[in-house]
């Protein structure tokens, strides 16, 4: 079905499509904050050494990019724990 752009649309198939594109954009955010989580746990079980992104992609059945992508998301809000090495909310150590 093809309609020329410059042919007039109803308002509510403007907003059905709005809706529609909502709805999409939210389960993809929701997705990356899931996959986000289980890249921790991984990365937890794991350990940080060489390979270990590729690891958690193969694991995770997505490509190394989205891997990195995440980690560059993530990285930030999290830090190294003086006392027990692990992986802390930045948050947690915010000064009052």
């Amino acid at each position: 079905m093809k309609r020329s752009w410059s042919a007039p649309t109803s308002w509510e198939e403007v907003k059905k499509r709005a809706a529609g594109r909502a709805k999409y954009n939210a389960f993809r955010r929701l997705n990356a904050q899931l996959r986000r989580r289980q890249v921790l746990q991984l990365l937890g079980e794991i350990g940080w050494t060489y390979g270990s992104q590729a690891t958690v992609a193969r694991q995770l059945g997505v490509s190394e990019a989205t891997i990195s992508r995440d980690m560059a998301t993530i990285l930030p809000l999290y830090r190294e724990c003086a006392h027990c090495g692990s992986l802390v909310p930045r948050v947690w150590f915010a000064e009052e």
